[in-house]
């Protein structure tokens, strides 16, 4: 069974092209067009495609835009975007409205198709030259979960210290004028927070966040 297919391309002549080209695909059939966000977002009320090809930039609702408001409406249809410009930001966008693909307009050809065949297979695909931003993304990310600090009271901050500096509970019930279960609840909830498992993940975490030294 071939995938049915919808454009979305506010420029007439583009739209014509493409659609020859994919009207060439045996196992494609296409179901309809639009010239707008505004126009698709209608007929999708009637119509029910495999996967809609669209422009990201058009008047009115832009492609980033409409792939949003589609969802709402159909989270099963898999959407392809296409542009004229190798950008970051579009990329990074498109994908996060919940595009499964973006295509430079400068491969509507042998790259366009294999794409939709893969989103409709159930794969992402992004165009070659784009993929090095996504590895910048990641890295970014698990960057910033590595120095990410969780919330520490000032309270437990002073347990904290006090913990890997090898205060025993006693010592530091002593020092902060607190019983030693109180301690002991702080205690826990710090290794909860951080994640530590032992004391010797709260020394790593004090060191590592500048809150003890060795000299």
């Amino acid at each position: 069974m071939s995938a049915k297919l919808f454009i979305v391309d506010d420029h007439p002549v583009f739209r014509a092209g493409l659609k020859t080209i994919l009207m060439s695909e045996s196992d494609f059939s296409i179901i309809g067009e639009a010239q707008s966000g505004e126009e698709i977002l209608q007929k999708l009320k009637e119509k029910e495609p495999d996967l809609i090809v669209m422009d990201i930039n058009m008047p009115g609702k832009d492609g980033i835009e409409t792939t949003r408001e589609i969802r709402k409406l159909n989270k099963n249809v898999k959407i392809l975007l296409l542009t004229m410009f190798s950008d970051e930001a579009y990329l990074k966008e498109g994908l996060a409205a919940g595009a499964q693909g973006y295509v430079l307009k400068r491969a509507v050809d042998t790259e366009l198709i294999n794409a939709i065949r893969m989103v409709i297979g159930g794969e992402h695909y992004i165009y070659p030259t784009l993929i090095p931003y996504l590895y910048k993304q990641a890295d970014e990310a698990v960057e910033a979960l590595e120095h990410a600090k969780p919330h520490l009271s000032q309270r437990e901050t002073e347990v904290l210290k006090l913990t890997a500096l090898g205060y025993t509970q006693r010592e530091i019930s002593e020092e902060l004028f607190v019983s030693i279960k109180t301690v002991e609840t702080y205690k826990t909830r710090i290794m909860e927070k951080i994640g530590a498992t032992k004391r010797s993940g709260l020394v790593k975490y004090a060191i590592k966040h500048n809150l003890i030294s060795y000299d």
